[in-house]
């Protein structure tokens, strides 16, 4: 390193100097930059996703004058001056644009030899002081998923940096996390079709959405924000009242932050037209539709846009986040089949990067290079992905919560247990299988299962048509209707919800559900619990070995499509680099296929547990998924 260079180094910069220039800059022992206007220096990492990764987060953090004005350099990626740079201690001296930077250069350079050397290790910063910024710009920050996951990196990075600490390593790893996000994240981008400049790209176009709840008002922000006249239909007029309610309120909220202008705000919401009229949709040129998730619903919507769009090639979309969409397009006229997609927004849809764009089985090439390019320009991160029952993300997640509630109905772990495990105090999930479920609302996951034709029927008590001899327990269907804890906007879910503590939103633990879930802990059974890592692997090898499934279907295109859809829409550990990145470095594939195929023998109902053939493929030719998919098939075939 130029830093432990026995000698002093003298830096001189003139013009630009940003990135890796910056960072090599401030390894030297003395630094000096000519006045010039333009000179300009910056670590704008963050800004495509990345952390500065040739020490840029320690040496910034020990150099500046304290770690808020480190912070706010390298948070914000943008440029400074050489005198904002000298004001954050950052340069020793400022040349005058007469005088010569070289002569200049050499001269601090004659003038170092007299003295020790400078060098940026041997300035430890208090961590007290470190802490207390770090935490202030943690707060300010969105969560990983929500596309904070590069800053909250730099943040570990220079919250490392204190005495004693190793804020190099630490900056190493989280640019080499980020490093395989930033790609994965270009992967899932590239376009699969070439195509020309497609009308829907100009942000004057009409828009509709139908739905107005959550997701559907959610979506109606994205497209206004995007610039877009926005129709958005509810036939019921409460329902229309409160998601404009929403939209007004997010507009007002993100005024007053600074995210936009007053004048922006009302411009968008002077583009919002409510409706509880489908006819009023004639001239729009998308239409999503974000109503209730069960099919005879979706498909009598689709049926009626089919009769009222007036565009012969107006794309028709759903929302749906399970759904059968080729069967939903049946509701079309053939000739407006090829203009339907899934386009699945995550909830909540206007904070949240995430958008897997759903082929149909006749969905043309042209309307998903549209549907990329579109995605992307929004500032979403769109991943194609093939029909399938839950897609990617929603198939995984069905095989993970399936599991969390198998696990207390076997008495192996509590609520809480499991939400420790899963955590961000130990794995690292943003939030529990069951905090999460609250949030979501369970009732929303129990009529997906309903959907499915698993569920028992409450008047007749028939077993659902699907279920037939696969594992399953219905605590979590009992809960929404024996309990009716739907979750947080009820008060109670798998926890309760005081509206006195931490705004209703605090999961506290319920004696209710633990005493609802040992009437379904068989009697003859003393189960012993599960530690952290037994929950962990109970629960997430399943989970990974349906991502493997998923590949092994054509459903996604490439391993790192899977840890994209994680990292962005459901709260994985940024740091763990996703679930097929997870599954090949940490966990190793041979020691996965060795669990899972003990588990499937202790669980034969539990179709999840039986290894995937690509996986048992990736483990006899020794080669992780990733090698796999560059030796057998570089791009699999939506």
């Amino acid at each position: 390193y130029i830093e432990s260079y026995p000698k002093p180094i003298t830096a001189a910069i003139q013009g630009v100097a940003m990135g890796g220039g910056l960072e090599l800059a401030l390894a030297s022992h003395v630094r000096i930059a000519n006045a010039s206007p333009k000179t300009k220096m910056g670590l704008p990492e963050v800004q495509v996703g990345l952390i500065p990764g040739a020490g840029g987060d320690p040496a910034t953090t020990s150099n500046c004058g304290s770690p808020p004005g480190a912070l706010d350099m390298i948070l914000s990626g943008s440029s400074i001056s050489a005198k904002q740079a000298m004001e954050l201690g950052l340069l020793h001296a400022i040349v005058d644009v007469k005088d010569s930077l070289r002569d200049t250069a050499i001269q601090w350079a004659s003038w170092s030899e007299l003295f020790p050397v400078d060098r940026v290790s041997d300035r430890p910063v208090s961590q007290p002081e470190l802490d207390g910024a770090c935490n202030a710009q943690k707060a300010r920050l969105p969560s990983p998923e929500l596309g904070g996951e590069a800053k909250h990196a730099a943040i570990r990075a220079v919250q490392a940096c204190g005495a004693g600490a190793k804020g190099h390593e630490v900056e190493e790893e989280g640019f080499y996390e980020m490093l395989g996000a930033f790609f994965a994240v270009r992967a899932a981008q590239k376009p699969l079709y070439s195509s020309g400049w497609h009308p829907l790209e100009a942000p004057k176009s009409v828009v509709g959405v139908v739905g107005a709840g959550l997701m559907g008002s959610g979506i109606a922000m994205v497209l206004l924000q995007y610039g877009y006249t926005v129709y958005l239909v509810d036939i019921a007029t409460a329902a229309l009242q409160k998601g404009v309610a929403f939209i007004r309120n997010t507009l007002e909220s993100d005024a007053k932050r600074g995210r936009i202008s007053k004048t922006q705000a009302a411009a968008m919401f002077g583009n919002l037209h409510p409706t509880e009229n489908m006819n009023d949709l004639k001239d729009c040129r998308l239409v999503v539709e974000a109503v209730l998730e069960a099919m005879h619903v979706k498909k009598k919507v689709f049926a009626t846009l089919d009769r009222v769009l007036s565009s012969p090639d107006a794309f028709v979309l759903s929302n749906t986040s399970t759904l059968d969409i080729s069967e939903m397009s049946l509701s079309l006229s053939p000739s407006r089949r090829p203009y339907c997609a899934g386009w699945h927004f995550f909830s909540p849809a206007h904070r949240m990067k995430l958008v897997e764009i759903v082929l149909t089985n006749e969905t043309s090439p042209e309307t998903v290079a549209a549907m990329q390019k579109i995605t992307k320009k929004m500032g979403k991160i769109g991943v194609v992905v093939r029909n399938g029952h839950g897609f990617v993300g929603n198939r995984m997640l069905a095989v993970y919560t399936a599991e969390c509630v198998s696990i207390l109905a076997e008495g192996l772990a509590t609520v809480e247990d499991v939400d420790a495990a899963l955590g961000p105090s130990y794995f690292g999930f943003v939030m529990g299988p069951f905090v999460m479920g609250d949030l979501a609302g369970n009732d929303i996951a129990y009529y997906i299962r309903k959907e499915q034709g698993l569920v028992r029927d409450p008047d007749t008590l028939q077993v659902g048509p699907n279920r037939g001899s696969m594992r399953y327990t219905e605590l979590g269907d009992d809960l929404v209707t024996k309990l009716g804890r739907f979750g947080q906007k009820v008060g109670k879910g798998w926890y309760d919800y005081d509206p006195k503590i931490g705004k209703g939103r605090k999961p506290l633990p319920s004696k209710e559900v633990a005493d609802f879930i040992k009437s379904y802990v068989p009697s003859n059974i003393t189960a012993t619990p599960l530690s952290k890592q037994e929950i962990v692997e109970r629960v997430l090898f399943p989970f990974v070995n349906e991502g493997f499934k998923i590949l092994e279907e054509g459903i996604a295109q490439r391993p790192s499509d899977v840890d994209v859809v994680y990292l962005y829409g459901y709260g994985w550990p940024a740091w763990r680099g996703g679930p097929m990145f997870w599954a090949n470095q940490d966990v190793t594939l041979p020691y996965l296929l060795e669990t899972l195929q003990q588990l499937h023998r202790t669980y034969p109902g539990s179709d999840y547990f039986r290894p995937s053939k690509l996986l048992e493929a990736c483990v006899a030719m020794d080669v992780t998924v990733e090698e796999y998919y560059k030796q057998k098939q570089p791009r699999a075939k939506l």
